[in-house]
């Protein structure tokens, strides 16, 4: 309900190979859901209508998500985009300069793809954002 109340078109690619590896479905679900609370904290920031979320989910031997959405993309405060994996860090103020976000979402996605002895790159950081995990199967 809450991508059709903000008006956020999710597209989910997967390709057709199957694989194996155990990963607790909560911390699949947590990656996910992070990435997809930061688009949509995104798209508040801009006038677009076209709000879209691209999710492929590759397995080869890795399993691989390829994440991007056409928000704004980090802020200009991150003069390192890799600082938004650091515990605390955020962007999310409030209109009195308050900081209202917890820094935990990306932490959480890294420490957890960390936990299965994956890893992730940005792919994209202006312009929208994008992110590819890979763990290893």
């Amino acid at each position: 309900p809450i991508l059709v109340q903000k008006k956020v078109h999710v597209e989910i690619l997967k390709d057709s190979n199957n694989a194996e590896r155990r990963i607790f479905e909560s911390d699949f679900e947590s990656i996910i859901y992070n990435l997809i609370i930061n688009s949509i904290e995104s798209f508040s920031k801009t006038n677009t209508d076209n709000r879209e979320i691209d999710i492929k989910l590759i397995t080869n031997e890795h399993f691989i998500i390829d994440y991007a959405d056409n928000g704004i993309g980090l802020e200009d405060s991150f003069k390192d985009p890799y600082e938004i994996f650091k515990l605390g860090s955020t962007s999310k103020y409030d209109q009195y300069g308050n900081v209202i976000g917890t820094g935990l979402g990306m932490y959480i996605i890294a420490s957890t793809v960390r936990e299965y002895n994956g890893d992730y790159r940005l792919t994209k950081t202006m312009n929208g954002f994008g992110i590819e995990i890979k763990i290893p199967l």
